[in-house]
């Protein structure tokens, strides 16, 4: 028998992503690019084991006046077969993002097979507040292990603890919230420590039409290898040249000679700074965001950003930046009614115009199907943001998919963008020969 189903309220990790899902939706797809075909009875029984071992898969979200709570939800994961066309199949991932879960009957996830002449796509999309990028790309690979071996036995498993359940003891903010407040007063004159985050005018947050569309860039391997190299030798990590680069793409798009401040924003798995420790699998949601903003001109060097955003995230979360994230938002007993959207998409869109950069890092590769040669994912910005670039590394390839919402900017703008990243990162990998550099 499957473990008890998951019922109580939600965390406020949980919360939030279920109200900012409320302002402009927040699906997630993880997808895995095949060789070959795949059977959709075989994969309608992987899905159906994974159901069974994961109780946030047989969820939905009902609220009242106490606040949003999980629900069992007795439906089985939607999946859809499609014929498609290696020109088209990109297409139906953007439309899963602008598909909204119909939360209060669940489950909230789904799973999509794209199917041409000799290959195939399997994508499954969750709503944000049962999963993360990694948990997510686990699930995925457990999927496709499932099908490749014809293992398709349950095999249940205990839910999570929701991420505020595991705060380390620094971190329980209830217990010493005058170093909640010391924290949260760093934090916020982190985000205007070079002044008020430029705004970026080829961007319309309040545009009423939403349209995510995704760009893709790859390093090969031997360019990822380059770029690993520079990183090292220059004092920074791989994140720290994606981020720079998204950075310096920004003050290309802007334009600006002299250094302005740019904002910017990166989710960060908690998974290692909980207590104690929390695995990638059952499915659950344990990141938080870090942001902040950076000095970027025409003379900035990149590879000092990319040290300088290398040592503030590491500042960031050793101060606890990311423990006390979601207590900001006051979402802890929130509700969905008008008022409390009201109130809460305020407070959302005051945020600084920027861009998100989320880097799941390395994916392990799925063993039983070597078919699989790919494995990365997508989420669209919010309003305020241009671009949300999405990092995985599988199969020793850098996959990026850089999604953005063609309602709010022109896709020139983007494509400029992110034509700019690309190029960036390639001359980083190709052209930093310095001594090492120490992290600060």
């Amino acid at each position: 028998m499957p473990p008890t189903p998951i019922d109580r309220p939600l965390d406020p990790a949980e919360a939030f992503f279920f109200l900012l899902d409320k302002l402009s939706g927040m699906n997630f797809v993880v997808f895995a690019e095949r060789a070959g075909a795949l059977s959709a009875a075989q994969v309608r029984q992987a899905l159906d084991a994974v159901q069974a071992d994961d109780p946030l898969l047989r969820a939905r979200i009902t609220w009242n006046q106490a606040g949003l709570r999980f629900a069992p939800a007795d439906a089985p994961l939607p999946l859809q077969v499609v014929d498609t066309s290696a020109a088209a199949w990109l297409a139906c991932i953007e439309a899963e993002l602008a598909r909204p879960f119909a939360h209060e009957v669940g489950p909230l996830a789904r799973c999509l097979l794209l199917q041409w002449p000799g290959r195939c796509v399997l994508a499954l999309t969750f709503h944000h507040c049962i999963g993360d990028g990694r948990s997510g790309s686990e699930l995925l690979r457990r999927v496709l292990a499932r099908v490749a071996a014809g293992d398709f036995d349950p095999r249940p498993a205990d839910a999570l603890p929701p991420l505020h359940a595991v705060l380390p003891p620094q971190f329980n903010w209830e217990a010493q919230p005058q170093t909640a407040e010391q924290v949260y007063a760093a934090l916020m004159a982190d985000y205007r420590r070079h002044g008020k985050p430029a705004p970026l005018p080829w961007l319309a947050p309040q545009a009423a039409q939403r349209t995510p569309r995704v760009l893709r860039l790859a390093l090969a391997a031997d360019e990822l290898q380059r770029l690993l190299a520079a990183s090292r030798a220059q004092g920074a990590t791989v994140h720290g040249a994606l981020c720079a680069a998204q950075l310096l793409a920004t003050q290309r798009r802007l334009g600006t000679v002299q250094a302005a401040p740019l904002f910017l924003s990166c989710p960060a798995d908690l998974r290692a700074h909980l207590a104690p420790a929390q695995p990638v699998a059952p499915t659950a949601l344990l990141v938080t965001m870090l942001a902040a903003s950076f000095a970027v001109g025409g003379a900035t060097d990149f590879w000092s950003l990319a040290r300088e955003v290398t040592a503030h995230t590491r500042m960031q979360l050793a101060r606890g930046d990311g423990h006390l994230f979601f207590c900001l938002y006051g979402v802890d007993g929130a509700v969905a009614d008008a008022a409390g959207l009201a109130r809460f998409n305020k407070m959302v869109m005051a945020s600084p115009h920027g861009s998100c950069v989320s880097n799941v890092g390395r994916v392990p590769a799925v063993a039983a199907d070597p078919a699989v040669e790919a494995i990365s994912f997508a989420l669209c910005p919010m309003p305020y943001q241009t671009l949300f670039t999405s990092v995985t590394t599988y199969a020793d390839q850098l996959l990026i998919n850089v999604a953005y919402d063609a309602g709010k900017q022109a896709d020139a703008d983007a494509q400029a963008c992110v034509a700019s990243l690309g190029e960036l990162l390639r001359s980083a990998g190709e052209g930093a020969r310095a001594a090492p550099q120490p992290v600060a």
